[in-house]
């Protein structure tokens, strides 16, 4: 029986999780080259597996034998999840902290999303007792639409149950639903006010450089008086 083999320490770009993988499967198309044939060189592919989500990665790298010590990989599956722009440090930690518990416990992912919303009010200076009455301030103020609110409502109701077993609990029927809502006010509040900008600050550079067209009219009109 072979002894099973490791990668190195990886971070998995399904959940997140960081650790040694099992090495499911390698292949490798590394052939002998140069003046007589004294070097190896080519391409290998390693699948490995995550120890906590159980799905695959599909990397590979470049060898040569006399110009390298070692194989660097990079991933070519899964590609990984867009990252979700303008997001503040504080909220970008907790999302990825939420995250790395959803292939875990469906419940801790939920009860993760709250506080993840919690955050959002405070860095957005929600006024309320309760994230109920901070969430209506947010869509009463404009910062998002009631029908968002009314999304961040179901993860704050998912995370109720999460966190209260006399509530129940959530299966992981309900985990692309979770992702799906936050994604959806993370990138809402945070992502669409940022591309705005962005967007904003093109158009002023445009407006800012002289344009060639308009040169080349003015000089021929100039040219024909």
């Amino acid at each position: 029986m072979e002894e099973t083999q490791y990668s190195e320490r990886l971070k998995c770009l399904h959940c997140l999780n960081e650790s040694p993988m099992e090495v499911v499967s390698d292949y490798d198309d590394i052939d002998s080259c140069g003046e007589n044939y004294l070097s190896d060189e080519g391409t290998a592919w390693q699948l490995v597996k995550c120890p906590a989500c159980y799905d695959v990665m599909l990397r590979s790298g470049y060898w040569h034998s006399q110009q390298m010590d070692y194989i660097s990989y990079d991933i070519l599956y899964p590609s990984g999840e867009d990252k979700i722009r303008g997001l503040p440090k504080s909220i970008s930690k907790a999302y990825e902290a939420a995250l790395r518990v959803k292939p875990i416990d469906t419940n801790a992912f939920a009860v993760l999303l709250g506080r993840l919303l919690d955050l959002i009010c405070e860095d957005k200076n929600a006024v309320g007792d309760n994230l109920y009455e901070k969430l209506q301030f947010l869509s009463d103020k404009g910062i998002m639409p009631s029908q968002l609110a009314d999304m961040a409502h179901a993860i704050r109701n998912l995370r109720n149950i999460g966190a209260h077993a006399n509530l129940g609990e959530l299966t992981s029927q309900e985990v692309p639903i979770l992702h799906d809502l936050c994604k959806a006010v993370l990138e809402y509040v945070y992502s669409a006010p940022e591309l705005i900008l962005s967007v904003e600050d093109k158009i002023k550079n445009l407006k800012s450089k002289p344009n060639k067209s308009s040169k080349k009219g003015a000089q021929k009109a100039r040219a024909s008086s």
